[in-house]
């Protein structure tokens, strides 16, 4: 480190600090002329590098603690699918028709999509909160409560029950707005796509790692001598441990901002308390929110469908059991350990050479490409092709997910945490909306990913407004400044109500 450093130090106004040949001013103790943070940071203390093997305070605890308790949530948001074989012969749940002694199409279809919906409210609600409260408090506060329902599906006695615990075991996904709101707050925008979508990617691991343990835990607690009925509703008692476990070290080891906690720095008026309602109110008004919102459905939409589906697709269209479908079904979500950073990195790669317009390709090829790869997943019949397609198809879904990522800090600064609440729930409502193909389309799940697949080709296309026309997103170094021409509508059509009150009152 101490070849980057000039170890000409000065004091300012502003405190003291070095400056460092690459990365700028450093701030450092006057007492001891130690560096304050371990990574370099920007003006706003926000680290300039990612390094991920670390566990330092502040930004890469704050980095570990993201991802790692968004992993947990999405754990035990999605253990039910991988036992769906086994939880689906539970007569009193309503889950198999008793007369064709066939599973229940709809039935089961219909508790996915609800599964998936409650969190579209929590996200949408979380984000505001980000806004005004930071990420730690609301972080402990979603994982550990929503931890709840985790531990009593497993007390379900009829469809009714069964499916109001998963609407409600959905809120943890909204854990993902607060995993992309913090790392945007401890990394700087020149490395904020990477962050962003490291933290999501590895989050989203959970989703291939339940599907690959969930069977694994079953088959355990049936060696112990329980039955299929018992041994499903017992193993859910370990996610559910997982998140208030996590919750409770989350609490106690990390911080909200660089500088500290939030309630800390309002107390001290080092940081302004933000208006709640008036983040989202501006988030909303914004007609990128949405356009984003609608992209997001395209790609982490389909892999909540995925999640919940492929487990049953590989047992239905390949006769394979549930052990070695859930083990196949993983692939899927153990992309996220590259392939979401990777898109996150093609970002911040190709804006550095191109401005945001690097960024918008980035988005656009992963999406379509994503979509083709859906279309030939769903055309294949044999295992051996539809595996590496499995592979590829994920691939390109996580770096869309990424991608869009990448773009959403640059939006409007002013009301990140709203905008990322509005983004992520694009992810929820694809996956609501999107998944009704498994429950009322097509008879056969390949014709549905058939749909699926041209839909996703279609939704890639809304990237070229957020490129050209009033629409477009403006791409800076600091992402201080959002795109100009909906926001500055908005900001004089309030002054002038101001103005117009005043005048009022005068």
């Amino acid at each position: 480190m101490a070849s980057d450093v000039d170890v000409n130090e000065r004091v300012g106004s502003a405190g003291a600090f070095v400056d460092d040949e690459r990365y700028g001013p450093q701030p450092i103790d006057p007492e001891t002329g130690e560096r304050l943070f371990r990574l370099p940071v920007d003006e706003k203390h926000r680290a300039m590098k990612l390094e991920p093997w670390r566990f330092d305070k502040p930004h890469m605890r704050a980095f570990f603690f993201a991802w790692s308790a968004f992993f947990t949530a999405i754990f035990g948001w999605f253990a039910v699918s991988p036992l769906m074989t086994t939880i689906r012969q539970s007569t009193e749940l309503g889950l198999w028709n008793t007369e064709t002694n066939t599973p229940n199409k709809t039935a089961i279809g219909n508790s996915n999509v609800i599964a998936v919906s409650g969190t579209v409210l929590m996200r949408l609600i979380i984000g505001p909160i980000c806004d005004r409260f930071g990420s730690r408090v609301p972080f402990v506060t979603l994982i550990t409560v929503f931890s709840l329902p985790v531990y009593l599906i497993g007390t379900a006695f009829n469809y009714a029950s069964f499916c109001t615990a998963r609407f409600f075991i959905g809120f943890l996904g909204g854990t993902f707005v607060i995993t992309q709101f913090w790392t945007t707050q401890m990394f700087s925008p020149v490395i904020v796509g990477t962050a962003n979508a490291t933290s999501a990617g590895w989050g989203n691991l959970g989703g291939g790692v339940t599907n690959a343990l969930m069977p694994q835990f079953f088959n355990l607690m049936k060696a112990f001598g329980l039955n299929d009925d018992k041994a499903w509703r017992v193993v859910m008692v370990i996610p559910g441990t997982m998140c208030v476990a996590i919750g409770l070290c989350l609490y106690f080891f990390s911080q909200d901002l660089p500088d500290g906690q939030c309630k800390d720095l309002h107390a001290s008026g080092a940081l302004q308390k933000t208006d709640a309602l008036k983040s989202m109110k501006r988030a909303s008004q914004n007609v990128r929110s949405w356009i984003l919102f609608a992209l997001y459905a395209g790609c982490f939409g389909v892999e909540l469908i995925m999640n919940a589906n492929l487990s049953t697709y590989f047992q239905d269209e390949f006769s394979v059991d549930q052990g070695t479908a859930g083990l196949i079904a993983s692939l899927f979500g153990l992309m996220n350990l590259f392939a979401r950073s990777l898109g996150g990195i093609s970002s911040d790669f190709l804006s550095r050479r191109f401005g945001m317009k690097g960024r918008l390709i980035v988005l656009f090829l992963t999406e379509l490409i994503q979509g083709l790869l859906l279309i030939g997943f769903s055309r294949v019949t044999s295992l051996g092709a539809a595996i590496p397609l499995l592979v590829l198809f994920s691939s390109c879904v996580q770096m869309a997910e990424g991608a869009t990522f990448g773009v959403v800090p640059y939006v409007d600064p002013t009301c990140t945490g709203a905008i990322s609440g509005i983004v992520g729930a694009g992810g929820n409502v694809g996956a609501v909306t999107l998944g009704l193909l498994f429950s009322y389309g097509p008879e056969k799940k390949p014709d549905a990913m058939l749909i699926l697949g041209c839909i996703v080709c279609g939704i890639a296309c809304l990237v070229i407004p957020l490129g050209v026309g009033p629409l477009k997103v403006v791409d800076t170094q600091t992402a201080a400044v959002p795109a100009k021409t909906i926001d500055d509508e908005l900001i004089n059509r309030e002054r002038a109500v101001s103005t117009s009150s005043v005048s009022h009152a005068e």
